[in-house]
């Protein structure tokens, strides 16, 4: 159920509800170790304060533990967010951040202050921290993780730098990427330093990102067994052939890697043009599962 605004506006009623609001928009995830630091204040206190938030609909907390991690709810009306940009605006010029940047940068990377993710370096100002878009998490899943996965994680990275920040993974990972799947990327100008075939089995490991999208890439119509993500995140099958399995000479396999290639910069070229914001659940569900029905050249779900 959406939250009401009376309950949200409530919970926004108080600075260091209104300043913690801020950080996880600005971070993405925190422990609550991390803001207890952050905001000078002990842990009971910034808990009761993390709790009627969640209360209110503002976050959602997950246990990894004994920390306990807070993020903002991913389930936020649209007008939410707003109200948040522009209290954000409205506290320009106080109490800036530029100690909370050293806080953070200054916990030791072992033990209960390292809980966390590394920190992000933080804004000068609130001013600056409104200015910032929220950058989105998103992972490709295949089985082998050397091919469809590692394009995904690369368009991803390129196309949507700054907004999205990509990844992959397989559920059965081959442990290299494969030799056409660099030199496509290659062909088409793409970094292709640090990729690497790794076990889906990483991004549920302490410490890492939490993902707002997960996309399998897996060909259903080939028999392939896909992943399945646990936890909220949005996910969608955007099927794929897999280029890795042609058979034949060098120009017939690179072929294939082109066509894979060419269907998932179509694919993720609908994605980053999605309004996310302004568009709930439901309807954000609809556009990812039409995305995986589309085809090069044409308009999302008219071609299965």
């Amino acid at each position: 159920m959406e939250p009401s605004p009376v309950t949200l506006f409530a919970a926004l009623a108080n600075d260091t509800r209104l300043r913690a609001l801020l950080l996880l928009a600005r971070h993405g995830e925190l422990c609550v170790c991390d803001l207890t630091t952050v905001l000078g204040l002990s842990q009971p206190h910034v808990s009761r304060h993390l709790a009627q938030l969640r209360e209110a609909g503002w976050v959602q907390d997950r246990r990894q533990g004994v920390w306990v991690y807070y993020r903002i709810s991913p389930e936020l009306p649209p007008w939410a967010v707003q109200v948040l940009g522009h209290s954000a605006r409205g506290l320009t010029g106080q109490a800036p951040f530029a100690r909370d940047a050293l806080v953070l940068a200054g916990r030791p990377r072992s033990g209960p202050a390292a809980c966390s993710m590394p920190p992000k370096a933080l804004p000068s100002s609130i001013e600056d921290l409104n200015m910032a878009p929220p950058v989105y998490n998103v992972l490709f899943l295949c089985t082998g993780n050397s091919a469809r996965s590692i394009i995904g994680e690369s368009l991803i990275n390129r196309l949507g730098r700054g907004k999205f920040r990509g990844f992959s993974a397989g559920s059965h990972p081959r442990g290299e990427v494969h030799p056409l799947a660099i030199e496509i990327l290659r062909r088409n100008n793409f970094p292709t330093e640090g990729l690497r075939s790794k076990d889906w089995a990483e991004f549920a490991a302490p410490g890492a990102p939490v993902m707002d999208f997960v996309f399998t890439v897996c060909d259903r119509a080939a028999a392939e067994v896909c992943p399945v993500w646990p936890g909220q995140p949005m996910t969608a099958h955007w099927g794929i052939a897999d280029p890795a399995a042609v058979e034949g000479d060098e120009v017939t396999r690179m072929m294939a890697f082109r066509q894979a290639f060419r269907e998932l910069e179509h694919r993720v070229g609908i994605f980053l043009s999605l309004p996310l914001a302004s568009l709930d659940r439901l309807k954000l569900q609809k556009k990812l599962d039409d995305i995986g029905r589309s085809k090069a050249g044409a308009e999302p779900g008219t071609a299965a």
